[in-house]
């Protein structure tokens, strides 16, 4: 079939020659008023209407899906992913530990550390102390107790701690200061975690098999593009380009920024299927959970305020350097005292608006600094399932925080009212957006809320805003490329169970690549 270059805009133009591949006749379409029906060819959509408008377009060859009234979405866009590592944890490479109890995280880990031997590295991820009984973290004794005669570490679901048993204590690089392990309790944080985890980097046919288990569990939840922050290994991804079925927006780490702008490289500088985004993560902070977000007003629990991973100097220079090469910043500022320092250096280097910097997880801001973002211009990257792990009654937000501070955490209602851009990720705690939209609607809290058509919003258009795709994608009309979710029911008819929405179909480029009850078609 020969591919049009202009695309079916009105139905009521003259019917075009070319047949489309794929009609979806039945659905319910939310984010189109009055549709119902839509066409594929040549990997976009080629008209949006009623069946009785679409229909015409059907040729011998067309393939027609009878939706039976499900709901058809834009294909999810998680705009926050630790995309290699949630692979590495479904092969088996990585132990997966989230909502486990430590009993059965412990039983997990150790029957994995039983099974592999003595030698090799065991690594668990996502475990989470403050849904457990007794609020504990792990220790160093604990995961003695488990392996002596090999090096086993668990890191806590927001990767920003972990905890080694002795002998990964023993093999901890040189390159690491002694001053800032905790051998006592086997604590490594913040940069010293993230040190000796990339000097754990599996083998290249172990990425290439992460990469595609990965974008297979995204398919089974409707995403059809990420933004992967941190990817540990570029190559694994331009090996993959153009046959991974997913679209990915690298978010490189801060040693990549100078030899980009050696190449010239600016945000946005690839293709539909892999393209570069912003320098990031850059952690301005650490996380709430693990204790280390910088806090203006002390911890409840601790008495502690946190700390700040930069001096002024450090990220101003970060995000100027940034601006004078043409990449956006992807910067992870959690506690209102991070914040500050982030808004700050902005306003110093005067940076763009053009390059669409990000702040991200924003999680504690005053009002005064969402007004301040929105003077700046600068984007923000939320993730609302945070609230539905984390903020309301009796919940590790009031823990850490107290209540006042719960009622004030991810203010995404007021974000949304400033008319900041702002848009949804995972960070994968857990990856799935309609878990994510659910909380968003429903959060205990009215400065959380939004509506389910924001809430989508926030999950397709404006993640694709985000990486410079807005024009060819995040959209259900015709000239978008023709990536779709279809899911059970519409979720803005029992606005209380969104999370309970089942994935029936995600379709990629036109193509089908999950339907419920089979495998991934290739």
């Amino acid at each position: 079939m020969l591919c049009s270059a202009v695309y079916y805009h009105s139905l009521h133009l003259t019917m075009p020659t070319i047949k489309v591949e794929t009609i979806l006749t039945r659905g319910v379409v939310p984010t189109v008023p009055g549709a119902d029906s839509i066409a594929i060819a040549c990997g976009r959509i080629f008209a949006v209407g009623s069946d009785a408008e679409v229909a015409p377009l059907a040729g011998v060859a067309t393939k027609t899906i009878d939706l039976a009234g499900r709901a058809v979405l834009p294909g999810f866009i998680d705009a926050h992913t630790h995309f290699l590592q949630l692979g590495l944890a479904e092969i088996g490479f990585r132990i997966d530990l989230i909502g486990l109890s430590k009993e059965d995280a412990l039983d997990r880990l150790n029957n994995v550390a039983r099974e592999r031997g003595a030698g090799g590295w065991v690594v668990g991820l996502g475990w989470d102390e403050s849904r457990w009984r007794d609020r504990r973290p792990f220790c160093r004794e604990d995961l003695d107790r488990i392996a002596v005669d090999r090096p086993l570490i668990a890191v806590r679901l927001d990767g920003h701690l972990l905890i080694a048993n002795t002998a990964a204590l023993k093999r901890v690089p040189p390159t690491i200061p002694a001053a800032e392990i905790d051998a006592t309790h086997g604590v490594l944080r913040e940069e010293a975690a993230f040190a000796l985890l990339r000097t754990l980097s599996p083998d290249r046919e172990t990425l290439r098999e992460a990469l595609y288990a990965a974008a297979a569990y995204a398919q089974r939840l409707g995403i059809t593009s990420v933004h992967a922050m941190l990817p540990p290994d570029l190559n694994a991804y331009m090996r993959e380009r153009g046959r991974l079925p997913l679209r990915v927006t690298l978010c490189p780490e801060v040693s990549a920024l100078e030899p980009l702008a050696a190449l010239g490289v600016t945000s946005g500088f690839g293709d539909d299927w892999l393209r570069i985004g912003g320098i990031g993560e850059i952690f301005a902070d650490g996380s709430i959970g693990a204790g280390n977000a910088a806090l203006g007003e002390p911890y409840a629990d601790s008495g502690e305020r946190g700390e700040l991973n930069y001096s002024a100097q450090e990220i101003t220079s970060l995000i100027e350097r940034a601006e004078q090469a043409g990449i956006q910043t992807v910067i992870h500022a959690i506690g209102d005292r991070a914040i500050t320092q982030v808004l700050d250096a902005h306003a110093a280097v005067q940076t763009s608006p053009d390059l669409r910097h990000r702040i991200e997880h924003f999680e504690l801001p005053t009002l005064e600094q969402i007004e301040r973002a929105g003077e700046l211009s600068l984007s923000i990257s939320m993730q609302p399932n945070f609230v539905g792990n984390w903020s309301g009654e009796e919940k590790m937000y009031q823990k850490r925080l107290g209540k006042e501070r719960d009622s004030q955490i991810d203010p995404h209602r007021l974000v949304v009212d400033r008319g900041i851009p702002l848009a949804f990720g995972s960070d994968c705690m857990p990856i799935s957006p309609l878990y994510g939209i659910h909380w968003a609607v429903n959060a205990p809290h009215s400065s959380q809320r939004l509506s389910v058509e924001e809430a989508i919003f926030c999950y397709t258009e404006a993640g694709a805003r985000l990486s410079f795709e807005e024009k060819e994608k995040g959209r259900i009309e015709a000239g978008m490329l023709a990536d779709l979710v279809v899911l059970d029911q519409d979720p803005r008819e029992d606005q209380s169970r969104i999370s309970e929405r089942t994935v029936e179909m995600t379709i990629l480029n036109g193509k089908i690549v999950y339907q419920r009850g089979n495998e991934p078609c290739e």
